[in-house]
């Protein structure tokens, strides 16, 4: 059944106009008036909803961590429409039986449209059949074989870029940039090749040298340093001066990403030298962006070619737009400010709670469903969107 929805809409050409929207899953048409079904409030304006395409959503074995239900819940609250999971799970997804079980995972709780990684493995052409977002690429796997064959493929490669034997530095005040920059280098003579979450402005522009598309996390750039097990993260949150570098990075990245990395509370009160790495996120990198607008250091066409625009064209999906044919994922944004905290995810201490955000998801629509609404969640199901027969 088609639906209309009606307001400030932010279409294509980049203009922000009064308009209404056909839709069901894809959309149909639009026209400057209609009898609409739902209408955004006159201070909201309508916007592609976000993609995420660095998240680890745990579940199988990790699941005291996070699970799909309580990460595509936390992504939705934050207006992100698509999440795309990284494959360093309990067990990893390397094999082709582990992608199977590991799209059941989220065909069944993703509240969310998503996609999934697939790690470096020995079955790397039988993987490939698959409907993978692509391959991940981790430090470790630049010391195996199968990793060529793997740079080889013609699916996305995403790499965490740091030498192998990065993680094995006791002082992870030696984890430095030039680490970064070698592993950049190592694959240099690779196509479709995505560096993500640089952590200096000399990684973001060697990556666009080689003609890499290259993302950073808005931890990276916010985060003053690694002051204990909350702030701990990989690669490390670097010092002021790169972090500065960071902000001017906005301006040459293609996406932002939150590299949503959730552990137990318990595991986070663990010491600092065992303590594991990661920051949850997912639903802080759409209002943040988005409040860079609002305190006008950038405008709403960066934005949304940030968040939206560019990770689509990265992963070859027809969302991040809105116009005709591509799908009906929406979200509807309101400039109020509030105080960050995470709602559904698992994980309820960050290093980013409170910060003062001044854009707030209103609604998100997903598949032409009302997946939130005021933060509120829905049980609406989300489609593998690397899936051809999705909306068959």
């Amino acid at each position: 059944m088609k639906l209309w929805i009606e307001g400030k809409v932010f279409l294509s050409e980049g203009n922000i106009e009064e308009a209404c929207i056909s839709f069901d899953r894809t959309i149909k048409e639009i026209r400057k008036t209609c009898k609409p079904d739902v209408t955004a409030p006159s201070d909201a304006i309508i916007l592609p909803a976000s993609i995420d395409m660095h998240v680890h959503v745990r579940d199988s074995q990790l699941a005291y961590k996070e699970t799909v239900k309580t990460a595509s819940s936390e992504a939705a609250y934050g207006g992100v429409g698509l999440l795309v999971d990284m494959p360093n799970t309990v067990p990893p997804v390397n094999t082709p039986q582990r992608i199977v079980e590991r799209l059941r995972e989220f065909q069944n709780f993703s509240r969310v449209d998503y996609g999934i990684y697939a790690g470096v493995g020995k079955e790397i052409k039988e993987m490939e059949k698959y409907p993978i977002a692509g391959f991940k690429i981790y430090p470790q796997d630049l010391d195996k074989e199968e990793v060529y064959q793997v740079l080889e493929s013609s699916k996305l490669k995403v790499l965490h870029p740091e030498l192998p034997w990065a993680e094995r530095l006791a002082d992870r005040r030696l984890r430095d940039v030039w680490l970064e920059l070698s592993a950049v280098e190592l694959i240099k003579d690779y196509k479709r090749i995505h560096i993500t979450h640089a952590t200096s402005l000399e990684t973001i522009m060697l990556a666009k040298k080689y003609n890499f598309t290259v993302d950073l996390t808005p931890h990276h750039l916010l985060v003053n340093g690694e002051t204990d097990c909350l702030t701990k993260v990989n690669p490390p949150i670097r010092g002021y001066t790169e972090r500065e570098g960071l902000l001017k990075g906005l301006f040459y990245v293609d996406t932002v990403v939150s590299d949503h990395a959730p552990h137990s509370n318990q595991e986070k009160s663990w010491c600092y030298e065992l303590c594991p790495p990661g920051i949850a996120a997912v639903s802080f990198t759409t209002p943040f962006i988005y409040t860079l607008v609002k305190k006008g250091i950038l405008d709403f066409r960066t934005a949304v070619r940030l968040l939206a625009e560019n990770p689509a064209r990265i992963l070859g999906v027809d969302y991040g737009k809105i116009d005709v044919g591509y799908g009906a994922n929406f979200l509807i944004l309101r400039f109020q400010e509030w105080r960050y905290h995470t709602q559904y995810s698992k994980v309820t201490q960050t290093p980013l709670d409170n910060y003062l955000l001044s854009a707030k998801p209103y609604m998100l629509i997903v598949e032409g469903k009302v997946a939130m609404l005021e933060d509120e969640v829905f049980p609406i199901r989300g489609v593998n969107t690397f899936d051809q027969n999705r909306r068959a």
